[in-house]
């Protein structure tokens, strides 16, 4: 056939998904969709490029997902210094191993797997997209046509085609980095661990006006040595509105470095990351699917999402199967139970509050950031990690973890605290109480102990 009747063909060919954006999340439900029997398209202009974050990952994460093979690095511990009063150099060690991606091998890995499952893939931008009440019709700037029964958008934080309710804006987690050749022996940490946080600030104690910006707008370090000579850093705005700028976390990382010693040779690349988190959720239900950073799936308090995106590929892909052969002519409905699965009431309690913890964060500044991320790192490894990873699941989990927080921290903080709270009103103190409160029938009743729960109380 000549290429223009196989295209045109292609053009008729009803699709079961289009999925918009060849990101991890785009690709990796591309691939589960498409291996599950679906008939699947993944566009993306940018299909052929690399990505551009650099994707740090809790090793026990990835595991489960079999990416261990994709980390570039792996450190057997991770640190952070939290720079306060008393004891500015004090570090807590996590024994619990941290690894950074391998970018473009990674990406390579979900091309292979799109490919050797049947997706078809189309190096295309999208320029419109139009419903009916059985298919989708998907137009790109080239003057492709593509009809399919369910439209995903896999964009991330553009949004591209995802409704969000109207209300309070995200906060924005900001970050400057550059993959380096320094001069040997000027790193001034061990190889062997990855720097999580660093929120001292020596290095902005040369002017009063210095002083009272890294009160105000907290910024840390964050670390990825490879070894002696090559290190990856990362000067980060954990939340803030607005965000800040870039130019002032590359002024404030060199500053860092200076006070180090350290002595960059040579920039490999340069990293310039924008995180939107928190805010508004998509409305839903709505006709197209979001997945990723399109979805609201960005944890509202940290900006972590890579390794919870990946491990939903799995179960929205389930979803959207079981949707279709529900309702085989009927997107509307089929795209409705999708996300009633992927924002179940369990999973929207959990983002209410993470959500809390973000704004609260938002609002701070440093010597209260401090005291919180102490009394946060103090906590046994399954709370804090499973608020950073979503995995506080069950509302009384939250209730513990919360409690766990006021125990340990200052009582500026728990001042803080008590009148953020207090500010939310009753709206807000009922969307709290029901985030930690078992008042649903789907809830675990049991309270966690250390004799009932004992993981969920180890130390590490």
């Amino acid at each position: 056939a000549e290429p223009t009747q196989e295209k045109t063909a292609q053009d008729l060919e009803l699709m079961d998904v289009a999925v918009i954006g060849a990101g991890p999340a785009g690709l990796t439900l591309a691939a589960n969709l498409q291996e599950r029997g679906l008939k699947v398209v993944c566009m993306d202009p940018n299909l052929n490029g690399n990505f551009i974050p650099n994707y740090g990952v809790w090793v026990d994460e990835v595991e489960p997902l079999g990416l261990k093979p994709y980390l570039k690095n792996e450190w057997p511990k991770a640190t952070v210094f939290m720079g306060s009063d008393g004891d500015k150099n004090k570090k807590e060690t996590m024994m619990r191993p941290y690894g950074r991606l391998h970018k473009d091998r990674l990406k390579a890995h979900l091309i292979e797997r799109c490919k050797k499952s049947g997706v078809r893939f189309e190096e295309a931008a999208v320029k419109n997209l139009q419903h009916s009440e059985s298919s989708s019709a998907l137009q790109t700037y080239d003057g492709l046509s593509i009809n399919t029964k369910l439209v995903v958008d896999a964009t991330g934080h553009n949004k591209s085609f995802v409704e969000f309710e109207k209300g309070r804006g995200p906060g924005f987690q900001a970050a400057y980095g550059i993959e380096a050749d320094i001069e040997p022996g000027t790193y001034p940490l061990p190889l062997d661990e990855m720097l999580l946080m660093d929120y001292r600030d020596e290095h902005m104690q040369g002017s009063e006006a210095d002083k009272l910006e890294t009160e105000k707008i907290p910024t840390f370090i964050y670390c990825m040595p490879t070894n002696e000579t090559r290190v990856f850093f990362e000067e980060t705005s954990l939340i803030a509105t607005p965000a800040v700028p870039f130019d002032d976390l590359k002024r404030r990382m060199y500053q860092r470095l200076d006070l180090w010693g350290t002595k960059v040779l040579k920039i490999h690349e340069e990293e310039f990351c924008l995180i939107p988190m928190g805010g508004t959720m998509p409305k839903f239900p709505q006709r197209v699917i979001g997945f990723g950073g399109s979805a609201g799936l960005v944890h509202p308090a940290t900006g972590y999402m890579i390794s919870r995106t990946m491990e939903l590929a799995s179960t929205t892909a389930d979803s959207i199967v079981e949707a279709l052969d529900k309702y085989p002519d009927q997107p509307e409905e089929a795209s409705s139970e999708v996300w009633a699965k992927l924002w179940d009431g369990q999973k929207l309690r959990q983002r209410d509050f993470a959500n809390f913890g973000g704004e609260y964060l938002e609002e701070i500044g440093l010597t209260e950031l401090r005291a919180f991320f102490s009394s946060f790192f103090k906590l046994p490894v399954e709370q804090w990690g499973g608020f950073l990873s979503h995995r506080l699941i069950e509302p009384y989990e939250r209730l513990i973890f919360g409690l766990g927080v006021w125990a340990n921290t200052s009582w500026r903080v728990r001042f803080s605290l008590s009148l953020k709270g207090f500010l939310a009103g009753p709206d807000g103190w009922l969307t709290l109480g029901r985030s930690v409160l078992p008042v649903e029938d789907y809830d675990n009743k049991q309270f966690p102990t250390k004799e009932n729960r004992p993981d969920f109380f180890r130390k590490i």
